[in-house]
């Protein structure tokens, strides 16, 4: 899927970064441009380490300790071959805009019909069951998810897209749609996938559902599907930085691991500002992009308030991604009473969210009792 980007990216011939920042300014508060860095090398880009010093902070390391494993605090962190080389892929990526043009897959014209009729009611559907033939894979997906326990309740056999229509509805063939897309990216390594890649992809379609779900029980219920694609997309950023990893691991020493807290924290400083970027360049309308950019922005729960008054449906997608992290780290860890309750006062802010995580840790204790 990559191969192209990847061909370009790991290049030895030399380059020059052009005067191009991607994230102008939408909003009068926008975040003002980076001055252009021409002659970069691969050793010359300074990553710091995640610094926890704060709660946010230190349940951003829990995190990624879950996704990449826990870092090594003997190893040094001014020799990080991984991490410094991956970093320069990055910024010629953020610098470089016909790198992604050229190389990232075409969105397909169904998922692009189907984005400009997220808020239309009256959007044709035969048209777009039409062009869903015309995308073979992503039918498939939709007509797996319309035979899922969650859709099917008659546990009868679907084989064609009316009938999966008819059981998905509109918002569950939106959802169908974007996923069998967004997973056609996510990259399939026979060794590093199932370890890594399988943890990101999971914490994509999670955050896409508890995003929709808070959408759904809020004032902007009428959001829930466009909030199912934004949160499903919110973190397209590490995949293409796992990519980057994986094929990286042909150039730099065998023995460097993606579990450095360099690495780490390359991916939380990137990732958000990479999905952006290419969403940016998919031509997404302005009402997602908004939402994206702010959540590259927002690096502090305190803002949320601020957040939710000014775009609520950001706010939301915003605490799917802290409760996304949460489920997943709860399925391998015990987490005491205590740190759930810090979550709640210092990362979450909307009813809704908190609703969420007490039927979040409902559910886990039903599971725990009945092992």
């Amino acid at each position: 899927m990559f191969k192209k980007l990847l061909s370009k990216l790991f290049s030895k011939k030399n380059r020059t970064t052009t005067d191009l920042y991607y994230f102008e300014k939408m909003r009068q508060d926008a975040i003002p441009k980076e001055e252009p860095r021409t002659n970069i090398q691969p050793q010359s880009i300074s990553v710091k380490p995640l610094s926890c010093c704060s709660f946010e902070d230190e349940y951003q390391q829990a995190f990624y300790d879950y996704l990449l494993g826990v870092s090594d605090n003997m190893a040094s962190s001014h020799n990080d071959e991984l991490s410094e080389f991956i970093a320069d892929k990055v910024e010629l990526l953020l610098k470089n805009p016909k790198l992604i043009l050229g190389s990232l897959p075409i969105l397909p014209l169904s998922l692009s019909q189907i984005i400009e009729q997220l808020n239309n009611k009256e959007f044709n559907t035969d048209a777009l069951i039409t062009l869903l033939q015309q995308e073979p894979v992503i039918a498939a997906k939709v007509i797996e998810l319309a035979n899922s326990t969650y859709y099917n309740r008659h546990n009868k056999e679907i084989s064609d897209l009316k009938t999966a229509f008819m059981v998905l509805g509109a918002n569950g063939l939106v959802e169908g749609v974007i996923n069998g897309f967004v997973n056609r990216l996510v990259p399939q390594s026979s060794i590093y996938f199932r370890q890594y890649g399988q943890k990101i992809w999971q914490h994509s379609l999670s955050t896409g559902v508890i995003a929709k779900n808070l959408v759904a029980k809020s004032s902007i219920k009428d959001s829930a599907a466009q909030a199912y694609f934004i949160g499903l997309i919110c973190n397209l950023g590490d995949v293409i930085i796992y990519q980057l990893m994986i094929d990286a691991f042909a150039v730099v020493h065998p023995d460097c691991q993606p579990n450095s807290t360099l690495f780490k924290s390359m991916m939380a400083k990137e990732s958000k500002r990479l999905t952006y970027f290419i969403a940016k360049y998919w031509n997404f309308p302005q009402s997602i992009l908004e939402v994206l950019a702010l959540q590259a922005k927002v690096k502090r729960s305190a803002l949320l308030p601020a957040l939710h008054n000014k775009l609520p449906i950001a706010c939301y997608v915003y605490e799917a991604k802290i409760l996304s992290e949460l489920q997943l780290r709860m399925s391998q860890e015990k987490l005491t009473d205590e740190y759930i309750k810090e979550v709640s006062t210092s990362l979450l802010f909307t009813d809704e969210a908190n609703e969420a995580l007490n039927l979040m840790l409902a559910q886990s204790s039903t599971l725990l009792a009945k092992a």
